[in-house]
């Protein structure tokens, strides 16, 4: 009998002393191929406290990365798809809160 990877998920954040929790967190479990190649995903963006629009970026970081990830080369190794996703979302976030 073949070995079967088998997962099981939970996540939890807390607000901590904050009025509001700004943390954001996801997982991705693909069908095949792309679970062998690829693999899963789980991240987590710590949103700051000093912004009132701080989940919004950090929601915003996560679903970008789960959706964009599965999308690179299968040829890509899953450090470079991450890397790559991950480079290209901080580049927008720069062209998208240009410093005044």
């Amino acid at each position: 009998m073949p070995s079967q990877l088998s997962v099981t998920v939970g996540q939890y954040s807390d607000k901590g002393r904050k009025a509001e929790n700004q943390d954001f967190c996801g997982v991705m479990v693909p069908n095949e191929p792309q679970l062998s190649t690829k693999g899963i995903v789980a991240a987590i963006a710590d949103g700051i406290s000093s912004s009132k629009v701080s989940h919004i970026a950090s929601e915003s970081s996560v679903r970008s990365l789960l959706d964009d990830y599965f999308c690179t080369s299968e040829t890509w190794s899953a450090k470079k798809s991450a890397m790559q996703v991950l480079k290209a979302n901080n580049t927008c976030v720069a062209f998208a809160n240009p410093k005044k």
